[in-house]
């Protein structure tokens, strides 16, 4: 969907500075402009080069007819050929030698000689063009510094991955067990559609990709995919669908077992009368990151984003759509954005910030929710001179994949690699952890809406719903830090606790929110022997009193806990003014007195060992009952 880069910028090589159309000729010769225009609107390859030839036989000094002879045979790949067709109008002799030296330049700059293309744009001394020799000049001598200064590049081709066709934009789970890629099928000579594939790994191997089953395959193009981090929701890219609301709109579905769901468009404010691709879901689930072509536009394609709400049944709610501006978005085409798992490592493709070629990766880092660091080029040779987009990294940060058709140089396309990602282009490492929600009661699989904060700063770092059929889910964290969990689902109490360890599994039991059952307040914080809520409880206390909102029938007992250091009476009244304080606190948000009461009783019910710091902590506790 984004591959059609070679032919725009051959357009922009006859076209920047100067107007086939509208110029005068550089010839007189009614004939020779005749067979030029014949050739410019003929579909025919073979007779477009052969009257381009007739035309520069009738007037060898017919600039524009060198121009578009270089032009087709750029088609071809002949870079060589091309520059030396526009060479022979390299001279001084010739009208509009700037722009054939412009022409040149590129040329060299696409074929990646880069000396060479530096050496051309020296020689244009036109005073109209010394603005657009200084940015050329800028954007090779950065090219020649990128490529004298390789990075570490270890590339292995995906065989099991890659078909005969092209492939190209790779999305993987951030665990690196599932994977899915766009494949350009090639039905006949000129019918062309892409379809989503997928593979699961099996110890180390990919299996052999396969592609989706209808609904999310069909007759037309699917395409430009992303899974989210923990592999919940699929994201893709369809075009001229009977529902849709532009030319290509931006479709999930959400995965239950080994099976998809129907696509589900998201609908305004994200897709809209004009072109939207390559959506990438943020770690924590409230942000995608997606391409349009609307205004406001910095210029071509620019990369948005907008605000995700996760419904308690799964289903998303799209609001807020932004343009992420500069420093990302340039004058020219920026694309494939991909969020690392640590939400704050972006990497994305550009034709607008100074690469190597055609499309380059680029790598920014947040340095707050809307803000970015200048976007640094990933380096040569994971960039060549040709295509690089759809660059993804797993969670670990070591993994990379992306498409590239100049890595073996073969001329068979596009094909997805894995590379060893070197350090300074790496994302901050993050851990995975699994979990499972069930019913406390029946056993059965629940889905339900799951949260993960860090307990110091409440910031949200995951949110999903649990897989609806088993229940499960995967979570991303970094390595170290304090973080709560939270899970919840219609008719349940919702669950609480503490991560205290990334190798621990999360078993949730939900209780089913009937009288008598109860659950442990487990991030809520008072200081050392006080009855002062600590700021770090906010979370919690919000989680409760959207719980009794939701359920405005439901009355609650509040109990506290205490271990058994100090007297009795001491324990007895830190106990009930612990819980006290959560009651006042729930009445100042407006939680009515007469479906809470307050209980303290110390140290009579523990549910450790008193014997060691480990158990006396887990004694220190605030209960809520329904009543």
């Amino acid at each position: 969907m984004n591959y059609n880069l070679k032919f725009i910028l051959l357009l922009v090589l006859c076209c920047m500075s100067f107007n086939l159309q509208a110029q005068e000729y550089s010839t007189k010769s009614r004939k020779a402009i005749s067979l030029f225009e014949q050739a410019r609107i003929t579909y025919s390859s073979t007779e477009r080069e052969a009257l381009l030839n007739k035309a520069i036989k009738k007037d060898k000094k017919f600039v524009e007819a060198y121009w578009a002879l270089s032009q087709h045979v750029m088609r071809k790949n002949d870079y060589t050929k091309a520059i030396e067709i526009l060479s022979i109008v390299n001279s001084p002799k010739f009208p509009y030698r700037a722009q054939t030296q412009y022409m040149i330049a590129e040329l060299n700059f696409l074929k990646g000689d880069y000396k060479s293309a530096i050496a051309m744009a020296e020689t244009i001394t036109e005073s109209s063009f010394i603005p657009q020799k200084t940015q050329l000049l800028i954007k090779y001598l950065n090219a020649q510094d990128l490529k004298d200064h390789p990075v570490p590049f270890d590339p292995t081709n995906l065989t099991t991955i890659n078909t005969r066709f092209d492939d190209y934009f790779p999305s993987i789970t951030a665990d690196g067990s599932m994977i899915s890629t766009t494949v350009l099928v090639k039905e006949a000579q000129f019918e062309n559609q892409e379809d989503l594939y997928w593979s699961q790994k099996n110890g180390d191997t990919w299996q052999i990709a396969r592609p989706l089953l209808p609904p999310m395959n069909t007759g037309g193009n699917e395409g430009s995919q992303s899974f989210s981090s923990d592999g919940r929701y699929m994201f893709f890219v369809a075009c001229d669908r009977k529902e849709g609301i532009g030319s290509c709109d931006i479709y999930y579905a959400i995965r239950s077992g080994d099976r998809w769901s129907m696509p589900i468009s998201i609908g305004a404010p994200v897709n809209t009368a004009y072109w939207e691709s390559n959506p990438a879901l943020s770690p924590t689930g409230d942000e995608l990151f997606f391409v349009s072509n609307r205004p406001p536009s910095q210029g071509g394609k620019d990369i948005w984003r907008c605000d995700v709400t996760i419904l308690e049944n799964g289903f998303l709610k799209f609001s807020n759509a932004q343009n992420v501006g500069t420093p990302i978005n340039t004058d020219k085409d920026d694309f494939a954005p991909f969020i690392h798992a640590d939400n704050k490592t972006l990497y994305f493709a550009s034709t607008g910030h100074n690469g190597l070629g055609l499309s380059d990766i680029f790598y920014a880092r947040r340095t707050s929710k809307n803000t970015w660091s200048e976007p640094k080029n990933i380096g040569y040779p994971i960039n060549t001179n040709g295509e690089e987009s759809g660059f993804v990294v797993n969670a670990a940060g070591d993994k990379a994949y992306f498409a590239s058709d100049h890595v073996e140089k073969d001329n068979k396309g596009l094909d997805i690699y894995e590379i060893t990602l070197y350090p300074d282009a790496r994302p901050d490492p993050m851990a995975f952890i699994v979990g499972r929600v069930y019913d406390a009661t029946t056993l059965a699989n629940l889905d339900a809406y799951v949260e993960i904060f860090n307990t110091d700063t409440s910031d949200k770092i995951y949110e999903s719903v649990s897989d609806k059929k088993l229940g499960t889910f995967t979570a991303y964290l970094p390595p170290k830090g304090y973080f709560g969990i939270n899970a919840r689902r219609k008719g349940y109490l919702f669950y609480s606790n503490n991560i205290e360890s990334m190798s621990d599994s999360l078993i949730i039991a939900l209780q089913p929110a009937t009288p008598g059952n109860k659950i442990i307040l487990h991030n809520l914080f008072f200081a050392f022997n006080s009855a002062e809520i600590q700021s770090q409880s906010e979370k919690e206390i919000q989680y409760l009193y959207e719980f009794l909102q939701r359920n405005p029938k439901i009355r609650i007992e509040i109990t506290g806990h205490t271990d058994n250091v100090g007297s009795e009476e001491y324990n007895q009244t830190l106990s009930l003014n612990r819980a006290q304080a959560l009651f006042n606190t729930l009445q100042n948000k407006g939680i009515d007195t007469d479906r809470m009461s307050a209980l303290g009783k110390g140290s009579k019910e523990p549910v450790s060992s008193n014997d060691t710091e480990e158990g006396r902590a887990e004694n220190r506790r605030v209960e809520v009952k329904i009543l």
